[in-house]
């Protein structure tokens, strides 16, 4: 690996052995706000003694929801954990050539477990923050779970599972406006997650475009969608006294970003939501703050980081600063999604970026020590 940058694999808890090392060609885990976390190994494989098996194919790392810990190491005792997975999908390409052969690896995250059963199953008198917590104390993991309102009463409705555990609760996340996922802590232990994006974190970086030895993304691109929905509408009629509903969410609830949020101005874009299954006011307007506030982060960036220059491990579902990208483009960022990879040439990282406003606040501060007294940000 390239300067002392390196990744460490555990496989069941145990550190996999020089040859299996040897044999890995890339590694890649996928970091994702949105999505489970993945990892992906691909390795050469050969035929053993007496051509009675293949190295690694036959191993512990290829068999049923095996356990692989995924770690980048920075310097000699700096390990920082990337995922701890399960084995979903092997793919071997076996050929008569001499080192042709190879075998693709993917694991995914904890969120697998939850996935492992479909059921159906009532959960009367409960918040859906309620739900979530059961469900993750189910599982045996830690839980931060940001409270929901209502809590649907059984003599009126009752919220009713028909799918895995991760899935319903991915149905419940998205109409309230929540991320759900899946980490393991520092400590080791796993915790479920199921809140809003949490932007009021301290920046884990700073991102420099095109500034010479201190340029950190070799590349940068970025796009801003003018048509996203800026409102959302719905309505509904209560069933026991068929009074209607309506509901409204005209702008954005989540912390801006930048200066001018994407969902603020003249001539809104109207999304009027229907189909839902939902005919009470409290509801429909969660829901429809939840599409306003999803529509926001119409502005979406994409960057190669020079992992050398950085000398840090960037995380999705934490924001970032990004300079060097013109005054719109410039200022805070939430991470989206990181794509670790180490192959010959390195290690990499890949990012996907979001926000929910353009320009700068004039409140940023650039410098890597901020324990300096923070100064207005200068148009870059």
């Amino acid at each position: 690996m390239a300067g002392k940058i390196a990744y460490v694999l555990k496989i069941e808890g145990s550190p996999a052995d020089a040859a299996l090392i040897d044999a890995i060609q890339e590694v890649e885990v996928e970091d994702h706000a949105k999505l489970a976390d993945a990892a992906r190994i691909r390795v050469t494989t050969a035929v053993g003694d007496r051509g009675a098996t293949w190295s690694t194919l036959d191993d512990q790392l290829c068999t049923r929801l095996a356990n692989v810990q995924i770690a980048v190491r920075l310097g000699a005792d700096h390990d920082v954990p990337l995922i701890d997975a399960y084995v979903i999908d092997v793919r071997a390409a076996l050929s008569a050539e001499p080192g042709r052969s190879q075998i693709d690896i993917v694991a995914m995250d904890a969120t697998v477990l939850m996935d492992l059963e479909e059921k159906v199953k009532a959960w009367p008198d409960q918040s859906d923050s309620a739900i979530a917590s059961s469900i993750f104390s189910d599982h045996g993991f830690d839980a931060d779970v940001r409270s929901t309102d209502p809590v649907r009463q059984s003599t009126d409705v009752t919220t009713m599972q028909r799918a895995t555990d991760i899935r319903f609760l991915q149905q419940l996340a998205e109409r309230n406006g929540h991320e759900v996922y899946v980490e393991v802590g520092d400590d080791g232990r796993t915790v479920g997650h199921f809140h809003p994006p949490d932007l009021q974190q301290d920046n884990q970086a700073v991102l420099s475009v095109n500034l010479g030895t201190e340029t950190t993304l070799d590349e940068f691109k970025v796009r801003y969608d003018m048509l996203s929905a800026t409102q959302a509408t719905a309505s509904g009629v209560d069933v026991q006294d068929a009074s209607a509903q309506p509901a409204q969410a005209p702008s954005g609830t989540l912390a801006t970003l930048g200066q001018s949020s994407t969902v603020s101005g003249d001539r809104p874009r109207t999304r009027l939501l229907t189909g839902n299954g939902l005919s009470k006011t409290g509801e429909l307007q969660t829901l429809s703050q939840a599409v306003v506030d999803r529509s926001s982060f119409a502005i979406t960036a994409e960057g190669l980081v020079n992992a050398a220059v950085l000398g840090q491990v960037l995380r999705a579902k934490q924001p970032v600063l990004v300079r060097g990208a013109g005054d719109q483009f410039s200022g805070q960022y939430y991470v989206e999604r990181v794509l670790h990879r180490f192959d010959a040439n390195g290690y990499q990282q890949r990012v996907t970026l979001k926000r929910n406003a353009a320009g700068l606040t004039r409140r940023e501060s650039f410098r890597d020590d901020d324990s300096v007294p923070s100064q207005p940000a200068v148009v870059i």
